[in-house]
């Protein structure tokens, strides 16, 4: 008969206790769960967008928007375009960065991002474009018949000098309007086959001690008494002037009110 001794029973029940207290079971998922690039389906014209806040130990947010910064430029998780950065000072750290990247690499870059911290916040949206890219191939068409016709005209031999310059001109023209509209075409397929990515770190702000808070708040006072003594000078600067009008004018009328009532009391 098997027999099992009390001691190994409490090893057992330790190892299993200790299992689900390991850190990967804490309930909390990593930063970068479940936030996964998008990519368009065929026929759509969407444009990805994400938002992720994350927070992190206090003192890791410069450290970590660095290191986001130097993956996206060594294009650590594919192609990676920086756009923006915004960074806070002080008691309470705060920073953003925002960079286009593939729909593949939206994931890595997250989870890199989010490693230590802890997930505030994650939005997904999608723009439609397909009305914009709509108008801009109606526009290249139009522009291309126009070319096309253009430099059918040109083509004849019986042209004046002037209106073989004004035709250069026009053509000249149209040109210029299919390069933009060429580069515009390009920066939509581009948010098409990219996502924007925002990832904003903020960390909490140690509490400020009593003194800190007394010295704030006289450092306050001193700034609100010196506003207010600026604005009154301001006002008594204002003033001066009518005062110097209102005077006169003050003595004029009490002259003229004594002389009228002389005359009343003399009649």
């Amino acid at each position: 008969m098997l027999s099992i001794k009390p001691w190994s029973l409490t090893v057992a029940l330790a190892l299993l206790t200790l299992t689900g207290c390991s850190p990967s079971g804490d309930g909390r998922p990593p930063a970068g769960a479940a936030l996964l690039g998008e990519t368009a389906q065929q026929g759509a014209f969407l444009a990805y967008e994400h938002s992720v806040g994350i927070r992190l130990p206090a003192g890791q947010v410069e450290p970590r928007l660095a290191a986001v910064r130097e993956a996206c430029s060594s294009q650590r998780f594919g192609q990676c375009d920086l756009l923006a950065i915004e960074q806070n000072q002080g008691a309470y750290q705060a920073a953003s960065i925002t960079v286009r990247i593939a729909p593949a690499g939206v994931e890595p870059m997250v989870g890199f991002a989010g490693d230590g911290g802890e997930l505030q916040s994650r939005h997904t949206r999608a723009e439609d474009l397909a009305q914009a890219v709509s108008d801009t191939e109606q526009q290249r068409q139009r522009l291309e018949r126009q070319r096309k016709t253009l430099l059918q005209h040109q083509a004849r031999t019986d042209l004046s000098v002037s209106d073989m310059l004004a035709l250069a001109r026009e053509l000249a023209e149209v040109d210029v309007q299919l390069a933009d509209n060429t580069q515009q075409s390009a920066q939509q397929q581009r948010r098409l086959t990219t996502n924007l990515l925002t990832l904003s770190f903020s960390t909490d702000g140690e509490a400020a001690g009593r003194l800190a808070r007394i010295g704030a708040a006289a450092s306050g006072m001193l700034d609100n008494a010196t506003e207010g003594a600026t604005e009154a000078i301001r006002l008594l600067g204002y003033g001066i002037p009518f005062v110097i009008i209102l005077f006169p004018l003050a003595l004029l009328v009490r002259w003229l009110w004594r002389k009228a009532n002389r005359v009343r009391n003399g009649a």
